[in-house]
């Protein structure tokens, strides 16, 4: 029998397969990798006992069960170790031709090389790390094309929708130059029709008086035909000779005029014009869809202003939270001062808001006209309303059993919140004040304030979370439970998180003096130095084109806007 260390001492609890069968619970004392068994003593006697198993190899209950629970899992194909013409186990390896033999393949093509060697000999364990090594970074580059080729199909779909909008865009603008064309054209017709039509009616007067001339000489011609003497017919006819002749003549000479009159009204100068706004106006780059795949967003430097104190202001101004209205304008929470601000798109202060409470934490748009406020004096969320004229008031408030901190929209109905101290990293919390544990898998450690910060990637079901402490970005997808830890030497210190163009995630590091971009699936693309120190807070504008970013440096604090190209 092939030698194995029987052994009762490895695990009682493993029992006998074939005694099992006959409902005879006896403890395995042996596998045996040829038959795929657990045996007792009994059961394995058979090895000794028939020929046809001599050659069964027999190892230990605990080597057995390793052997099992790495080869009987779903993915495991037992072909893999058989020899496809013989339908064998592989027994042998042939070094000579580096070739894996079955007993047959050993003695019938194999049987003049030398250097054959039996595979149990053989160490394959550090081959097979070496190999699951290769592959598991061969899966990491693929999941990278992968989420590439998701965020090419993202940002396509994107840039069609844009594309719908800039041709509605150029139609109406279109529309409006020809309309204006037109009144040129139109306007020009008339000036040059009633310059024409002053020439044409002294044409048409000089024409009717000599007509009424003529018919006064007609009438008397009339007359004297009829009623005068021979004498006085000569005397008429000699007198009035020449004066009929010369109105014959003026007649005919102004008949002839109107095969000369030119009545040609040009717009030419007018259609030149037209061609060149067409032209100006509609640049095909707009047109044009094109871009490589790994390309990262540009910040354009719009302006940027230093917060100082103002009025009533008790500390130097610091920005905690802000969220651009669907309008472009700003709403901005200063947390020392407990003060709502509205600023323009220029960064122009429009109106401020006195808040009935110490530190104001962070703040979402809800609609064209109303914001929420979550707030670090107390647990509750604050609906304020914001007018077109900036007015802002009171609306309403719901009372919270946590604290929050960052709050973003999940959809109509929700928001996605950070906490503070508690065993949930976020929560939802209802337009109505209900909340909710996301039933996910997340770490169940309490958050400090300022260490914690979430943003909502709408559309993908992820939850973005800023560990600020231990430099981590978490990427948790609600509905699959999977998640991405994004863990890189340009993150450090990570705070404010917003969504910008093609659902890339733009991160405040504090420590870095960037904010870092990464894609939805974790991959850090790029980070966007600004022009200031240790950036904080971000907000990102509902059509993705304007971001706006806050400091926490003492006695350099700013607000920067930027243009997301």
């Amino acid at each position: 029998m092939a030698e194995a260390q029987v052994s009762c001492d490895n695990d009682d609890k493993q029992q006998c397969q074939p005694c099992s069968r006959k409902s005879d619970n006896r403890a395995a004392v042996i596998f045996c990798l040829t038959c795929k068994e657990f045996q007792c003593l009994d059961c394995s006697k058979g090895h000794d006992i028939y020929a046809f198993m001599n050659d069964h190899k027999l190892v230990s209950v605990a080597e057995g069960q390793s052997h099992v629970s790495s080869t009987e899992c779903d993915d495991f194909d037992a072909t893999l170790y058989k020899c496809v013409k013989h339908n064998k186990r592989f027994k042998f390896y042939c070094k000579q031709d580096n070739t894996l033999l079955c007993t047959k393949c050993a003695i019938t093509s194999h049987g003049k090389c030398e250097n054959i060697v039996d595979i149990e000999d053989m160490d394959g364990q550090g081959r097979c790390d070496k190999l699951k090594n290769e592959l598991v970074a061969a899966i990491n580059l693929t999941n990278q094309v992968t989420e590439l080729l998701d965020d090419a199909n993202s940002r396509l779909s994107a840039d069609i929708r844009a594309l719908s909008d800039k041709l509605k865009d150029m139609k109406a603008r279109f529309i409006q130059i020809f309309d204006d064309f037109t009144d040129e054209i139109l306007t020009h017709a008339s000036v040059y029709s009633k310059s024409t039509n002053n020439d044409l009616a002294k044409k048409k007067v000089k024409c009717e008086t000599q007509v009424q001339s003529m018919k006064k000489d007609v009438r008397t011609l009339d007359s004297i035909i009829s009623t005068g003497t021979p004498a006085e017919q000569f005397i008429t006819e000699h007198r009035m000779l020449d004066d009929v002749q010369h109105a014959v003549k003026d007649a005919t000479s102004i008949h002839e005029e109107l095969s000369t009159i030119d009545i040609n009204c040009s717009f030419d100068d007018q259609f030149k014009k037209f061609k060149s706004k067409v032209q100006s106006e509609f640049n095909s780059e707009s047109f044009k869809i094109s871009y490589q795949l790994r390309n990262p967003s540009k910040l354009e430097f719009v302006r940027s202003i230093e917060l100082k104190k103002t009025g009533d202001d008790l500390e130097e101004p610091f920005y905690s939270g802000f969220s651009f209205l669907p309008d472009g304008r700003l709403v901005v929470l200063d947390n020392f001062n407990s003060k709502c601000l509205i600023y323009d798109v220029n960064l122009n202060v429009k109106n401020t808001y006195k808040l009935p409470y110490k530190y104001p934490y962070c703040v979402a748009a809800v609609s064209d006209d109303e914001v929420v406020v979550t707030s670090g004096g107390n647990n509750r969320l604050d609906f304020l309303n914001v007018s077109k004229t900036n007015k802002v008031t009171f609306k309403r408030s719901c009372e919270m059993n946590a604290q929050y901190d960052s709050i973003s929209m999940m959809n109509n109905e929700n928001f996605v919140v950070s906490t503070i101290d508690h065993i949930k990293p976020f929560r939802i919390v209802s337009m109505s004040g209900d909340e909710t544990d996301i039933n996910i898998k997340t770490s169940s450690k309490k958050y400090p304030v300022g260490t914690n910060y979430c943003t909502y990637i709408c559309g993908r079901s992820i939850i973005v979370q800023a560990d600020r402490d231990e430099d981590k970005i978490y990427i948790y997808n609600i509905e699959s439970g999977d998640n991405v830890v994004v863990k890189d030497e340009l993150v450090k210190s990570p705070c404010g998180l917003a969504v910008g163009p093609y659902d890339h995630v733009f991160v405040g590091s504090n420590s870095t003096k960037c904010l870092v971009e990464i894609t939805p699936g974790g991959r850090v693309l790029s980070s966007h130095q600004v022009d200031m120190m240790s950036p904080r807070y971000i907000a990102i504008s509902k059509d993705k084109k304007l971001l706006a970013v806050s400091n926490t440096a003492k006695d350099a604090r700013k607000l920067s806007l930027y243009k997301i190209a």
